[in-house]
């Protein structure tokens, strides 16, 4: 993860309700820790909707579980989660705890201090993922001095970062989009090989039906 990631972005079915029905009263801080992938204290800076969803946007206070560097967190819940879970919908200025599983069913429930406290004294050693060290630059150019590619790639695996996305598997066809000179020690993408890509917008479930 970089210092950048702006937004994780969770879809919740409305099938997965029931299976993300976690809470701070009945719940064991341990319980939280098994079910979630990325786990955070946050405030809620914002509630809207859109269709059957309620968007919340989160400011993250404290990370438990997950990238150590998450600074927002957006969840998109259907609005039935609510009733399904017995919880009141958050509003503007709530302290939350928020969690996003493996299979991107989100949870989020009121926090008060004495539980924050009971999770920070549970957390796992090796519950937060730290940033990975940046690797030197093959060559030092400022991108609209190299080429630029378009790629169509078969996906194999989806992370969400920064609102947008890491993608990693084989590359099925590069196009060159502009007519900047090659750069020595840039490669050129190759039809067949393996890459991780960025791609700055979009959600990883986009690629369940599709995954080109």
């Amino acid at each position: 993860m970089v210092r950048a990631l702006g937004a994780l972005l969770a879809l919740v079915s409305i099938s997965a309700v029931q299976a993300a029905c976690l809470s701070a009263r009945e719940s064991k801080p341990q319980d939280w820790y098994a079910w979630a992938k990325v786990l955070v204290a946050a405030d809620v800076t914002g509630v809207s909707q859109r269709s059957r969803y309620d968007v919340l946007a989160l400011r993250v206070v404290e990370p438990f579980k997950g990238p150590q560097l998450v600074e927002t967190l957006t969840l998109e819940v259907p609005s039935t989660f609510w009733q399904g879970c017995k919880l009141e919908r958050p509003k503007a200025g709530d302290r939350v705890l928020a969690a996003l599983n493996a299979s991107n069913d989100a949870n989020v429930v009121p926090l008060d201090a004495s539980y924050a406290d009971q999770l920070r004294a549970a957390k796992p050693a090796d519950a937060i993922v730290a940033a990975p060290a940046p690797k030197a630059a093959a060559a030092a150019v400022r991108c609209v001095e190299s080429p630029v590619y378009g790629a169509t790639v078969k996906v194999e695996s989806c992370e969400p970062a920064g609102g947008g996305m890491f993608l990693r598997g084989e590359l099925v066809r590069a196009v060159r989009e502009n007519s900047a000179a090659a750069v020595a020690g840039l490669p050129v993408p190759e039809s067949g090989r393996k890459y991780a890509l960025f791609k700055p917008s979009g959600k990883c479930s986009d690629f369940e039906k599709n995954n080109a």
